[in-house]
């Protein structure tokens, strides 16, 4: 894995100032969109199976999942495992409601929830966010 930036690897897709480009990398696990809508938690498990099931095969692998806020602003988060670290990225940068940024973990480990995985033994730090015009409705 060649690295750009930071943890930003070119099979993870980022931009080349280091942000990320939001379901570049898409197989095995394609990226995910939720609308808050009836199927999103079928969507969510869907999305979590494929990321479990390479995780825990020790496989790396990215999932990137777009949640809107009720109010519809977006909040892209990455999950990037590469054999040994899992980075989750959350990118609330564009939620005109909460308090924006980003937030990257550096986690050992993953946790399967009846929502999104969680991250296992993890530290936190500042992170590069995504390309705006790589979510999905240009946000």
């Amino acid at each position: 894995m060649v690295t750009l930036v930071g943890l930003c690897a070119v099979t993870a897709g980022c931009g080349t100032d280091g942000s990320k480009v939001f379901g570049e990398q898409s197989e095995p696990c394609s990226a995910t969109v939720l609308t808050n809508g009836p199927d999103d938690d079928e969507k969510i498990q869907h999305g979590a199976d494929c990321l479990m099931a390479e995780f825990e095969a020790g496989r790396p692998v990215v999932w990137d999942v777009l949640v809107p806020t009720p109010e519809g602003d977006p909040i892209a988060t990455r999950y990037e495992y590469d054999g040994d670290v899992v980075t989750i990225t959350t990118d609330s940068s564009r939620d005109t409601f909460g308090g924006g940024g980003v937030d990257e973990q550096r986690c050992d480990g993953l946790l399967r929830t009846t929502r999104l995985p969680e991250g296992n033994d993890c530290n936190r730090s500042s992170g590069d966010g995504f390309e705006s015009d790589s979510l999905p409705g240009g946000a």
